[in-house]
C-alpha cells in the first residue's frame, strides 16, 4: 500500500520581538503535545551543545500515542535584528505508522530537512509534513540497527532499559558508546528508538549528546548516543554504560577466527 502521510509538526526558535517560543505549528493541539513530550523543553539541548554545521537530533516517547522527533540546529536571520539562534523542528510520528507500516524515522529526518530547506523557518500556522510512502515488508530503522548492533548488545541494551523499579532504582540512564559522527549516531538513535518502542517501553529518550540536565532529571529512561565519554556526565549506581564494538568487515570475529583455526589445521 503507497500515498502521502501528513505528520504535524512544531518549529520552536526566536520570533520577533518576542525571544525564544513557539514560532510555527501544523496544528494547536501538537505544541501541546510536543510541549508535554519533551517535559515542557522544545529543546532538549543546551544552546551551547548545539555547533555551527551539526544538527542534533532527539527522540522522545512517553505522551500519546506518538515518537516526537526534535531536530536541533543553528539558523541566522530569525529575528527583526537577523540574529542567528537554535531551531528545534519537532515531528509527530503515530506509534501504528512507525511500527506497523514500518515508516522509517530515517525518512521522516529527510522530509524535515527537505521541508526546512525549501519552505524554511516558518511563522504560526504551517502545513503538515508530507512524506510519499509506501508500506515496506522490512523495517528499514531495524534492518540499520542489526548491521550496528549484535544480538549480545540488543539484549544488554533491552535488560538495562527494562532495569528500573520504583523501590531501589526509580530510573535508569544508559550511555550507548559509538564511534562515528553525528549524522551516524542520530542513525543508530532512530534504530535504538525504534526497537524500546517495540520492547514496550512506555516512557523514554534517546538524544545525541547531553541533554539539559532537567530531561535527564524529568525521564525515567534516557539514552545518550556518544562517540565518547564527556566530562559533565558522571555515572552513578542507576547509569549502565554500552560500548558498540566496531563492526570488521568481511564477518564476526568469531568467523574469522573458526576460519584462521580451519587453515592452521584445527579444525
Amino acid at each position: 500500500m503507497s500515498g502521502i502521510v501528513e505528520l504535524d509538526h512544531v518549529i520552536y526558535s526566536l520570533v520577533p520581538y518576542k525571544g525564544y517560543g513557539v514560532r510555527a505549528w501544523s496544528r494547536k493541539e501538537a505544541v501541546y503535545n510536543a510541549e508535554r513530550a519533551f517535559k515542557g523543553w522544545f529543546s532538549p539541548y543546551e544552546q551551547l551543545t548545539v555547533r555551527p554545521g551539526v544538527e542534533l537530533r532527539a527522540i522522545a516517547m512517553g505522551f500519546k500515542d506518538y515518537m516526537y522527533i526534535a531536530r536541533v540546529f543553528l539558523r541566522e536571520g530569525l529575528d527583526e535584528l537577523r540574529r542567528s539562534g537554535v531551531v528545534s523542528h519537532i515531528a509527530l510520528v503515530p506509534l501504528d505508522i512507525a511500527l506497523e507500516k514500518r515508516l522509517s524515522l530515517e525518512e521522516v529526518d529527510k522530509a524535515m530537512a527537505s521541508y526546512v530547506a525549501s519552505k524554511g523557518i516558518g511563522m504560526n500556522e504551517i502545513e503538515p509534513l508530507r512524506i510519499s510512502f509506501s508500506e515496506k515488508d522490512r523495517d528499514e530503522d531495524l534492518e540499520y540497527l542489526k548491521t550496528v548492533v549484535d544480538v549480545d548488545e540488543a539484549g544488554q541494551l533491552l535488560k538495562y532499559i527494562s532495569e528500573p523499579d520504583i523501590k531501589t532504582i526509580p530510573d535508569i540512564k544508559i550511555i550507548v558508546i559509538f564511534e562515528g559522527d553525528t549524522e551516524s549516531r542520530a542513525r543508530l538513535a532512530y534504530a535504538l528508538a525504534k526497537m524500546f518502542a517495540i520492547h514496550g517501553v512506555a516512557e523514554y529518550i534517546v538524544t545525541v549528546e547531553k541533554p539539559v540536565d532537567n530531561i535527564l532529571i524529568e525521564f525515567t529512561r534516557a539514552v545518550i548516543v556518544l562517540d565518547k565519554m564527556i566530562p559533565g556526565i558522571k555515572p552513578m549506581r542507576n547509569w549502565r554504560v554500552v560500548k558498540i564494538a566496531e563492526k570488521r568487515k568481511g564477518g564476526s570475529v568469531k568467523k574469522d577466527i573458526d576460519t584462521t583455526l580451519k587453515k592452521l589445521g584445527y579444525m
